[in-house]
């Protein structure tokens, strides 16, 4: 038996050598063929599309947003790398009717010149608006006059703050604190009420106003008022005249 042994490795041997051969060459292969296969999927045209998208987005918010109580920042969430984006020759971002672009929000894209199908897409963004706002520097009590000494103006992003705040000091004229506000009350509306000015029958100066002259003249209010409202004042002839209660006390007449 043992003579047989290089014969039969001999037969052997040879058909080992040429299944490893065919083995390699197959290998070789695969990986060319994944490759290829990878690099179709995420396509240059895909990318510049994804930024094309992202520019639209901002042109439209900066559009929307003319006008905003300070500087409005923009932060958009990647689009998915995965997906692919037609061509597309036109584009404009739009929003929900009734949407704000205030805080995290999404932001449509549509294609209105394709040449194949147009698309629309959505993309998540937060818009940031920075800018001033008003906060009590010192504790100011119920009823009191708030002058603008109590208040110190703070930079922050409005939109994670509660609506309606006070960004502009001459929103506090002709204002009390309508409850106890501690120090760093952040100011809205709701927490100052509107503080008369004039009182029903007190001595009031009426100016009436024109082109290039000013008339004054003395009277007596006939209601109470705060800062704007409108007010009636007896004059000394007997004539009632409608006018502006002023936060100095003395009423407005414009013709």
């Amino acid at each position: 038996m043992k003579p047989r042994l290089p014969t039969i490795f001999a037969a052997v041997i040879p058909c080992l050598i040429w299944l490893f051969a065919c083995h390699v060459q197959a290998a070789d292969r695969v990986p060319n063929n994944a490759v290829a296969a990878n690099q179709r999927v995420v396509a240059p045209a895909a990318s510049d599309m994804q930024s094309r998208v992202y520019q639209a987005v901002m042109q439209y918010v900066q559009s929307q947003t003319q006008g905003y109580p300070g500087k409005v920042n923009i932060e958009i969430q990647p689009l998915d790398n995965r997906i692919r984006i037609a061509e597309c020759d036109l584009m404009e971002g739009f929003t929900v009717q009734g949407a704000r672009l205030w805080g995290k929000t999404h932001i449509g894209v549509r294609c209105l010149q394709s040449a194949t199908k147009p698309w629309t897409l959505y993309v998540q963004a937060d818009v940031q608006v920075w800018g001033e706002f008003a906060v009590t520097a010192l504790p100011v009590s119920q009823g009191s006059p708030v002058q603008t000494s109590d208040i110190v103006m703070q930079t922050g992003d409005l939109t994670k703050l509660p609506a309606g705040i006070i960004t502009d000091l001459a929103m506090l004229e002709g204002k009390k604190a309508s409850l106890n506000m501690p120090l760093g009350t952040v100011l809205r509306p709701e927490l100052l009420k509107a503080m008369p000015v004039i009182m029903q029958g007190q001595m009031v100066q009426l100016n009436s106003r024109g082109e290039g002259f000013v008339i004054s003249a003395d009277g007596t209010a006939m209601q109470t008022a705060n800062v704007g409202q409108v007010v009636d004042v007896k004059v000394s002839s007997g004539q009632v005249i409608k006018g502006v209660a002023q936060a100095s006390g003395k009423v407005d007449v414009r013709f």
